[in-house]
């Protein structure tokens, strides 16, 4: 149960900001979320954890993990989708790279004299 606009609709359940699912990977989690369900069993509960919002606004709060998944090979029974989801994200960055590349040379561009000395990941200068 949750009183908090982010989370009620769903149960509560916290959703991951990048993902926008309700898993987490711990390399990319943030680091005070981890220290409070790091020693967490499936489905136990956290000792009641007083947290401070943006606006000032003190809380407190339970925290429960649902379902841990150990790390492990990457396997196409237990992995697919993420395996998909990661292909897709290659095709999509190769095709944009691509059309990028194509579209960069006839657009024209003005890059601001403070910024004509970062390196660009494209060829924005046209050189």
């Amino acid at each position: 149960m949750s009183d908090e606009k982010e989370t009620r609709a769903n149960g509560g359940i916290l959703l991951n900001p990048k993902t926008m699912d309700s898993k987490f990977e711990l390399t990319k989690m943030d680091p005070t979320l981890y220290g409070q369900v790091s020693n967490l069993k499936d489905n136990e509960v956290s000792v009641p954890i007083l947290d401070e919002d943006q606006k000032g606004m003190k809380k407190y709060k339970l925290l429960m993990v649902t379902n841990r998944i150990d790390s492990h090979i990457a396997d196409y029974s237990t992995d697919y989708i993420k395996i998909k989801d990661l292909a897709l994200k290659e095709k999509q960055f190769e095709a944009i790279g691509k059309w990028s590349n194509e579209k960069i040379m006839e657009t024209y561009i003005k890059i601001n004299g403070e910024y004509r000395n970062c390196q660009f990941m494209n060829n924005w200068m046209k050189k």
